[in-house]
Order: C-alpha cells, then structure tokens, then sequence
C-alpha cells in the first residue's frame, strides 16, 4: 500500500543517510533509482533499497549506479522476483569485484541463464567461463556486460505487457 513504499523510501534514504551519504549524495542516488524503475512495474521502494545495497558494495552513483540497478530490473524480471532478491545477488558480485559459481548458480536457479551469457560475452564455451569463474577471473564489469547483451531491456518490455502496464500504474503511484 501507499503508507508500505513511503516507509520504504524512507528507510531506503535513511540507509544511504546512515552510509555516510549527504543529502545530495542520497537524492543522486535516489534520482539513479527512479531512473532506473521508469516504465517499469518496479516501484521506488525496492530500488531505493537496492540502491542503497549497490552503493555499499562500491558501485558509484551516477550511470554505473543506474546502469547496475536497470540490469538487476531485467534479471529479477526474467527470473520473476523481487528487485531486493535480485540485487543481492548482483551486490554480491559487484563488492567482490568478481562473479564466482555460487553466484551463477543461484541466477540459474531463478531461471537466468549466467554461465551461457558469460561465456558469450567472452567468447568461451559455458564450460570454460565456469572454470574462469570459479577461479575468480570474471570480474563485475564483464558480468553486467554479459546480462546487459543478454537480457538488456526484459524490464521495459514487462511494462509493456497487460499485467506489466497494471503494475507499472501502480509502482507510477508508489513513486509520486
């Protein structure tokens, strides 16, 4: 409800506030979230979360920051979850600079298909990007890279949808 994504909004700033982040700093953030949900069934709430938990794990403000939480839209869209599940997922990554099985495993679980987008990006089979993986040698960059050419947009394309364009009202709702 209204009161759920006010609370959620501002726990989400309070988080960024508590990070050390400046009340300009935390409305650039904010900005990158509702950018990022636009045209989405994803409300501010959840991506203000998730913005806050990207931030933490060292991605910057700005277009990284958008960047990071439009593909974290896309694979919770193709996988069907929320914006908070997919984006532990994705901060896991981005705060070790690195994807490693574990992570790829738990996007393949939710019906991403990491390893394959990986290894397609790289130019390898899955099996060698899995050995690659394991061994620590893909880092975050090469990760959004994959999902980005691999299911860039899926969000967008959801809003578009009957049931997408209903809840993409009423995330509209949410944000104002």
């Amino acid at each position: 409800n209204g009161l759920d994504r006010l609370l959620g909004i501002g726990n989400a700033r309070a988080s960024l506030s508590g990070l050390g982040h400046d009340t300009k700093a935390v409305n650039k953030i904010m900005g990158n979230a509702l950018e990022a949900v636009k045209g989405t069934a994803f409300g501010m709430a959840e991506a203000g979360k998730t913005a806050a938990s990207a931030v933490a794990a060292g991605v910057k403000p700005g277009k990284d920051l958008e960047r990071t939480l439009k593909l974290v839209g896309d694979a919770a869209t193709i996988a069907n979850v929320d914006m908070g599940s997919m984006g532990a997922i994705f901060n896991k990554v981005a705060a070790a600079n690195k994807v490693q099985m574990d992570s790829i495993n738990q996007l393949h679980d939710a019906g991403v298909p990491a390893l394959q987008l990986i290894a397609k990006e790289l130019g390898v089979t899955a099996e060698e990007a899995g050995k690659m993986a394991s061994a620590g040698k893909v880092d975050f960059a090469t990760f959004q890279n994959a999902m980005e050419a691999g299911m860039g947009g899926a969000a967008l394309e959801s809003g578009k949808t009957t049931t997408g364009a209903w809840k993409n009202m009423w995330a509209a709702v949410g944000r104002v």
